[in-house]
C-alpha cells in the first residue's frame, strides 16, 4: 500500500465546501470527501505547529514527546530523540520515503534526511533558489502578517505550484518495486495569506458572512484573550475590517485545493490511485476574525481546535461518508499510516486507526482531548475536553475556566462555567478531563489540579490545619 499524506497548516474545518458550512471553492477536497471518509469531529492534538508535527512523527502526546511550542519560544525543544518516528519505522518496513514543504524543527536536526528515515527532503528554501534562477518576482508583502493578494506571480509560478510539482516528481510513475510514503506539507493557508490573483479574485469580501464566533465581546472569558486583541491592535474591528483578510484566506485554501487536484490527477493518470491511501489534514485552524482574534493561541475554540481530516482508502468501500467518531489529528494519522503499512506499532504510538474507525470496526472515543502549553508570548498551559454536547477548557494558570454548550451555542459565545444549572455536567467533564490526563501521562494531572478537577481536599484540609479557633 502506497501512502500520500498532504498536511497543510492552519486550515479551519468549516473551510471545506463539502462540510456544508461555507461557500468556499474546494472541488478537489470535496472529491476526496466523496470518494472516502471525512471526520466531522476531528480535533487538533495540540493547536500549534511544531508540537503538532512532533506528534505526527512520534505518534505520541506532547507530554510524552516533550515538544511544547515553536522554535522561537522560550518553551522550545524538539521531540525526544529516543522515541521511534514515523519515517524510520516505514523505512524498516521497506518503504521509499519523500517529504516536501514545511519542517518546523520538530526533530533534533536542521533538516530531516537518511538518518531520520527520509530518502529525499525538499525544503521550502529551495523554492527561493528556483524562483531566483527563473526570474520569478517576489510576492507583495505590504501588509505583513495580515496578507496581500499575490499580483506579481502567475498561478503556476508560486511557491504552492512549485511544491505540488515536487510532490508529483517524488510520486513518480508508480513503476518502482518499493511501496512509497510521500508527505507534502504546504505551509499555507497559515498567515500571511498571499494567494495568487487567479484564486483570490474568485471571492468578494462583501459576500463573505461573519463566522458564528465573530460577535464575541470576550466578557466572562480569559483575560489573556483580551490581551491578544490589544497586542494585535484588533479592538474595535468590524466585520468589514476582517472580510478582506478572510477573502485572502479563502483564496489561499482554493489555491491549495487546485494543486491538490493536480496531485490527485497524477495519481489517477499513473495508475497509482488504485493502491494509494490518501490522507488530507492540517495541524490546527485559524481565528481569522473568529472571536475578534487573529492566528490561534491560549484557547480551544472550534475555529482553531476543529480540523479537516479526510481519508481515501482504495479497496475499502466501507471507508466512506461522514464519520462522527472523535479523532485526534496528529496521533491518529501517525497510527493509521503504520497500520496501513503493516508495520509493528510501538507502544508510544497511542492514536487510533482512522480506517478502522471510519469502517466502524474500532471502538470510538467518548471524548475529544487536546493539550496546549503556550507560545512566543509565554508559557500558558491549558487543556480541552469535549463530549457530544459540551466542552470544558481548563485554564490552571488563567483567571477563569470555560464551559460551552455546543448544541445551543456553536459559536462558543456564552461561557457558562458558573451556570448552576450545568453544575453536574461541568463536574462530569472536569472528572473526565482528569482521567484523560492521567491516562496519557500528562504531568499537569497532579495533586494541585486534582483539587479543582476531582474535588480533592485542599492542601489545608489535607494538612489538617485551618483558622485558629476564636
Amino acid at each position: 500500500m502506497n501512502i500520500l499524506l498532504i498536511h497543510s497548516d492552519q486550515h479551519r474545518y468549516d473551510c471545506v465546501a463539502a462540510h456544508g458550512q461555507r461557500a468556499i471553492k474546494t472541488p478537489n477536497l470535496d472529491r476526496l470527501c466523496a470518494e472516502g471518509a471525512s471526520f466531522s469531529r476531528a480535533y487538533s492534538t495540540i493547536p500549534i505547529c511544531t508540537p503538532a508535527r512532533a506528534s505526527l512523527l512520534t505518534g505520541a502526546w506532547p507530554t510524552s514527546h516533550g515538544s511544547f511550542c515553536i522554535p522561537t519560544s522560550e518553551l522550545n525543544r524538539a521531540a525526544r530523540p529516543q522515541l521511534p518516528t514515523l519515517f524510520s519505522l516505514l523505512k524498516e518496513q521497506g518503504y521509499r520515503t519523500g517529504w516536501v514543504g514545511k519542517y518546523h524543527h520538530e526533530l533534533e536536526c536542521d533538516e530531516p534526511g537518511q538518518a531520520e528515515g527520509v530518502d529525499e527532503f525538499v525544503p521550502l528554501w529551495h523554492y527561493g533558489k528556483y524562483a531566483e534562477k527563473k526570474g520569478i518576482p517576489k510576492e507583495p508583502t505590504d501588509h505583513g502578517l495580515f496578507g496581500d493578494e499575490n499580483t506579481t506571480q502567475s498561478f503556476d509560478q508560486t511557491r504552492l505550484a512549485w511544491q505540488a510539482d515536487q510532490a508529483i516528481r517524488l510520486l513518480g510513475d508508480g513503476s518502482g518495486d518499493e511501496p512509497q510514503f510521500i508527505r507534502w506539507d504546504p505551509p499555507e493557508p497559515h498567515l500571511p495569506c498571499r494567494p495568487a490573483s487567479e484564486f483570490a479574485s474568485r471571492y468578494s469580501a462583501s459576500d463573505i458572512p461573519p463566522w458564528p464566533s465573530f460577535p464575541d465581546s470576550l466578557e466572562n472569558k480569559p483575560e489573556i484573550l483580551r490581551r491578544q486583541r490589544r497586542i494585535w491592535g484588533l479592538d474595535g474591528w468590524q466585520w468589514e475590517d476582517w472580510s478582506e483578510k478572510v477573502r485572502l484566506y479563502y483564496g489561499a485554501i482554493t489555491e491549495i485545493d487546485y494543486h491538490i487536484g493536480r496531485v490527485l490527477d497524477h495519481l489517477a493518470a499513473t495508475g497509482q490511485a488504485e493502491n494509494t491511501l490518501v490522507i488530507y489534514s492540517t495541524d490546527h485552524g485559524d481565528f481569522m476574525g473568529g472571536h475578534g482574534l487573529m492566528d490561534k493561541h491560549f484557547c480551544f475554540y472550534e475555529d482553531i481546535a476543529r480540523i479537516p481530516l479526510i481519508i481515501r482508502h482504495p479497496g475499502r468501500p466501507e471507508v466512506s461518508g461522514t464519520c462522527e467518531a472523535f479523532a485526534s489529528g496528529s496521533i491518529d494519522i501517525a497510527r493509521t499510516i503504520l497500520e496501513a503499512a503493516g508495520a509493528d506499532i510501538p507502544d508510544s504510538f497511542v492514536g487510533h486507526d482512522l480506517v478502522a474507525m471510519a469502517a466502524g470496526s474500532e471502538q470510538p472515543r467518548e471524548v475529544a482531548f487536546a493539550q496546549y502549553f503556550g507560545t512566543e508570548s509565554g508559557a500558558y498551559s491549558c487543556r480541552m475536553i469535549r463530549n457530544d454536547r459540551y466542552k470544558f477548557v481548563y485554564h490552571p494558570v488563567g483567571d477563569c475556566h470555560e464551559f460551552y454548550d455546543l448544541e445551543s451555542d456553536p459559536g462558543e459565545l456564552d461561557n457558562r462555567i458558573n451556570d448552576a444549572s450545568l453544575a453536574s455536567e461541568i463536574k462530569n467533564l472536569k472528572s473526565m478531563l482528569w482521567d484523560e490526563m492521567r491516562s496519557c501521562g500528562d504531568r499537569l494531572a497532579c495533586g494541585w489540579t486534582e483539587i479543582e478537577l476531582k474535588g480533592a481536599p485542599s492542601m489545608a484540609e489535607k494538612s489538617k490545619v485551618g483558622p485558629a479557633a476564636s
